[in-house]
């Protein structure tokens, strides 16, 4: 019965239950948002287990931040973002441990094609074949348009939720996607001539 309570319930209800110590309802909003949080953490980072980890702990330390939400902003956006931030923050001190090639070798592709639903690659299907493609793209960019193409295709993140999510100005994420996209494009059309 509660969880059936839960599962109708909206993530502003949700946040609520949770705030007055209901376990269950933050339960129920980390389902419906882990997978999502999961690609993003790998997109930016380059590792499953390491974006495992990373929504893990930040979905804990959600719990213990919810007091600090604001109820003008939707939950999901909120974790969203703090797992873009601590995923960035994640590749920026990793990277004296081991070179980036290394950490994408580490991505399970296998993995991160089966969490998705459905097609969310959209335009760089045409580039690349669906997920695989996106994910040899994503090692060959430049860290703003990994980050960039994680939010938007491989997450799925609306406009919205890719600019809360990275900290931009809505107004900016279709033109840096855009661009974001056709130098995936180049990057993998001189991977396969050379």
């Amino acid at each position: 019965m509660a969880h059936a309570r839960h599962h109708d319930a909206s993530d502003d209800e949700l946040v609520e239950r949770a705030r007055v110590g209901d376990r269950a309802a933050y339960g129920e909003l980390v389902r419906r948002h882990q997978t999502t949080a999961l690609l993003l953490a790998a997109g930016i980072c380059g590792s499953t287990e390491e974006a495992r980890d990373i929504v893990q702990d930040r979905f804990v330390q959600g719990y213990r931040s919810l007091g600090q939400f604001r109820d003008d902003a939707p939950v999901r956006s909120w974790l969203l973002r703090v797992v873009a931030n601590h995923a960035k923050n994640a590749v920026r001190t990793s990277s004296r441990r081991r070179q980036r090639e290394d950490r994408w070798a580490a991505l399970d592709h296998g993995w991160a094609a089966g969490v998705l639903v459905g097609d969310p690659v959209g335009e760089l299907a045409l580039a690349a074949d669906e997920t695989s493609g996106l994910l040899a793209a994503l090692v060959l960019l430049p860290e703003h348009d990994r980050e960039m193409l994680a939010c938007r295709y491989l997450a799925d993140l609306s406009e919205v939720e890719t600019a809360v999510a990275l900290g931009v100005p809505v107004g900016t994420v279709e033109s840096r996607a855009s661009r974001a996209l056709t130098r995936a494009r180049a990057a993998l059309g001189e991977a396969a001539d050379g």
